[in-house]
C-alpha cells in the first residue's frame, strides 16, 4: 500500500485523492459555509475527528495491512506529537487549512502529497517553501508562500520513514467528540460532513465506461418510456 507515506499507490493514493477532493474548489466552498459557526481547525479540534468527518480515511479492501487503523494512528498519535525546529506539525496543518478557510480569495483548493525525507530520524512536518524558516508555516504570511498563481495550496508533508503497523480504532459520531477546557462539547452538526464515498468518484460501468449512476438513470429512463409505450398501445 505504499506503507501509508510516502504517498504512492494503494491506500496513500487513496487518501491522497480522498483529501484533495475534500478540498477541491466545490468542496472547499461547502466547507467554508459548514465551519463558519465552529472553527473546526483550531487547537480544540483534533486531527483524526477533523479526518473522520470530512471522510479522508481509507475504505479500500488492502490484503494483510489495516490501512484505516494505520492512518488513525497516525493523525492521533504520530502526527499529534510530531515537532520540528521546536514548532508542532499539527498546529502547522491546522493553521494552514483555517488559513484556506479564512482566504477564498488567494485560495481556491488545497492539495496534499508527501516525500520522504533524507533524516530518519526527524519528525514529520511541513515543508514551507522558506529557506530561512523550512518547516511548519503557522504564521498567514509564511502559509501564503505555499499558495501558487492558480490559487492552489499544497502541503508537503515531509516523513522521515514508512509507517509501523500500530492502528487505532474509527472515530464515531457519539464518542470521543472535541470538547473545550470545561469539557462541553464544541463540535456542531453536520457531524460528518463528507463521507469517503462522497469524496470518491463513481465507478465506470464495463460496458460504458460512464459512472455507474449516470448509467442506471439511463437504464430506469428507458424502463419508464417502454412502459408507458405499452400502456398506450393496451389502449
Amino acid at each position: 500500500m505504499g506503507a501509508l507515506i510516502p504517498i504512492g499507490g494503494g491506500a496513500d493514493g487513496e487518501i491522497k485523492s480522498l483529501l484533495n477532493s475534500a478540498f477541491s474548489p466545490n468542496k472547499l466552498a461547502i466547507l467554508r459555509t459548514i465551519v463558519r459557526g465552529e472553527k473546526v481547525f483550531d487547537d480544540k479540534h483534533k486531527l483524526h475527528r477533523i479526518a473522520y468527518r470530512l471522510g479522508t480515511y481509507p475504505i479500500g479492501t488492502y490484503p494483510g495491512d489495516n490501512a484505516k487503523g494505520k492512518w488513525f494512528f497516525f493523525l492521533k498519535k504520530v502526527l499529534k506529537d510530531a515537532k520540528h525546529n521546536g514548532v508542532s506539525t499539527t498546529d502547522s496543518i491546522k493553521s494552514i487549512l483555517s488559513y484556506a478557510i479564512r482566504n477564498p480569495t488567494p485560495v481556491k483548493r488545497v492539495t496534499f502529497d508527501a516525500i520522504q525525507g533524507t533524516d530518519p530520524h526527524a519528525d514529520h512536518y511541513v515543508d514551507s517553501r522558506n529557506p530561512a524558516n523550512p518547516s511548519n508555516p503557522v504564521d498567514d504570511p509564511d502559509i501564503a508562500r505555499l499558495v501558487d498563481g492558480a490559487g492552489t495550496l499544497t502541503i508537503l508533508l515531509i516523513c522521515p520513514a514508512p509507517l509501523s503497523n500500530d492502528a487505532a480504532s474509527t472515530p464515531n459520531q457519539n464518542v470521543d467528540l472535541d470538547r473545550d477546557a470545561n469539557g462541553n462539547i464544541i463540535e456542531k452538526p453536520p457531524i460528518k460532513i463528507f463521507t469517503p464515498q462522497d469524496l470518491s468518484p463513481s465507478a465506470l460501468s464495463k460496458t460504458t465506461r460512464k459512472p455507474k449512476w449516470k448509467t442506471n438513470a439511463k437504464k430506469a429512463k428507458k424502463a419508464k418510456k417502454a412502459k408507458k409505450a405499452k400502456v398506450k398501445s393496451k389502449k
